[in-house]
């Protein structure tokens, strides 16, 4: 008699909107339990922690929840901010400060969440998936500031190395969208605004910028974070995919 496999055990960070939230959709449908790591409780989630990713702490408490002692199968490290376009000319203490919000969230947080869920990957074979963004390849051409470009090229590194330190034992990959819209926040001094305010002024915007003339829906790009994570991946480490109308032959 072939013994019923477990659900997948998962965590999602920032998985209470945005890319993260149609990721925690993608796996629940898969049947999985899903856990969110995020400042807000997650609407889809098996179960929530809110936390900080800044916080190692935090990460550690969701590794556990999500792991519940039984390892843990794939986690999706995909909290984020955006610094919304910030420039040398932008003044000196607002570049400073928004420098250092976004580089803490957007690698210190990627960094901390591979540490604190590595030995629970590792007891189940798992996978790392780390969400990345056409600023991870392209500088100054698609609205990303210095800080954001910097921290999305930083996460390229993160994930190279990454997936360098953890083989045999653990795959990690990347996912590279580029201009999806979301409800993805831009730090200010106010603690954050709306990255799309005008969605559909942004939306034709990205579509005019990649020869496909498309931009993608979060729950479209959600399902290549569930192939990656499946055995049809099993040969990839190391890799991104990059789903963004084409913008490396642009």
């Amino acid at each position: 008699m072939i013994q019923p496999t477990r659900p997948r055990r998962i965590l999602v960070t920032g998985g209470a909107s945005g890319i993260g939230l149609a990721v925690v959709r993608a796996f629940m449908a898969e049947g999985d339990f899903v856990v969110s790591l995020d400042l807000a409780e997650s609407s889809a989630a098996s179960e929530s922690v809110i936390g900080d990713v800044r916080d190692s702490q935090s990460h550690e408490q969701a590794v556990a929840v999500a792991s519940g002692g039984a390892g843990l199968d794939v986690l999706v490290v995909n909290a984020g901010i955006h610094d919304g376009g910030l420039g040398l000319n932008s003044d000196v203490d607002e570049l400073s400060s928004g420098l250092r919000a976004v580089l803490e969230v957007d690698v210190v947080g990627y960094v901390l969440a591979l540490r604190a869920a590595a030995a629970d990957l590792k007891a189940a074979s798992g996978v790392a998936l780390l969400t990345l963004s056409d600023a991870s390849f392209l500088s100054g051409q698609t609205g990303a500031g210095i800080a954001y470009t910097a921290a999305k090229h930083a996460q390229v590194g993160i994930l190279m190395w990454a997936a360098r330190d953890l083989a045999p034992d653990i795959r990690v990959n990347g996912v590279a969208p580029g201009g999806v819209i979301t409800g993805l926040r831009a730090v200010d001094k106010d603690g954050g605004r709306p990255l799309f305010a005008d969605a559909q002024a942004k939306r034709d915007l990205v579509a005019s910028r990649n020869p496909l003339g498309t931009v993608l829906e979060p729950d479209e790009v959600a399902q290549i974070f569930v192939w990656l994570a499946s055995s049809a991946a099993r040969g990839m480490t190391g890799q991104i995919i990059r789903p963004d109308g084409g913008l490396v032959v642009r």
